[in-house]
């Protein structure tokens, strides 16, 4: 079964890229603010848990007894959640980006982005 923190990471991506894939596509301004107040959100809860993680991989580095088959899985878990960080970090500046595009649009006018 997948991790809860996982299935939500797919879904917001998912919404994110919707907005993204067609610069065309009509966005209303609250559509634009819930999805990057739920980006930052969700990247708040992640960075936590990173750090977490992090903590407790660096608990069993430092202690000369611990399993390698137990340092392993904390790597990559730690590694797994920087990708995902990663991901979502690049989808949020793409999804400013068209917020901004968006409300030039506005501005100026045109109905492009709307």
């Amino acid at each position: 079964m997948p991790e809860a923190w996982l299935e939500l990471d797919t879904a917001l991506k998912k919404r994110i890229h919707i907005v993204l894939e067609d610069p065309q596509r009509l966005v209303t301004e609250a559509e634009l603010r819930k999805l990057s107040e739920d980006g930052r959100a969700y990247r708040l809860i992640l960075g936590a848990e990173l750090e977490r993680l992090e903590h407790r991989l660096a608990e069993l580095d430092a202690d000369p007894v611990s399993p390698l088959g137990a340092i392993a899985p904390a790597f990559r878990r730690v590694h797994d959640f920087r990708a995902h960080l990663a991901e979502l970090d690049r989808l949020l500046s793409a999804l400013d980006d068209r917020a901004r595009q968006v409300r030039t649009s506005w501005v100026l006018g045109s109905p492009r982005g709307r």
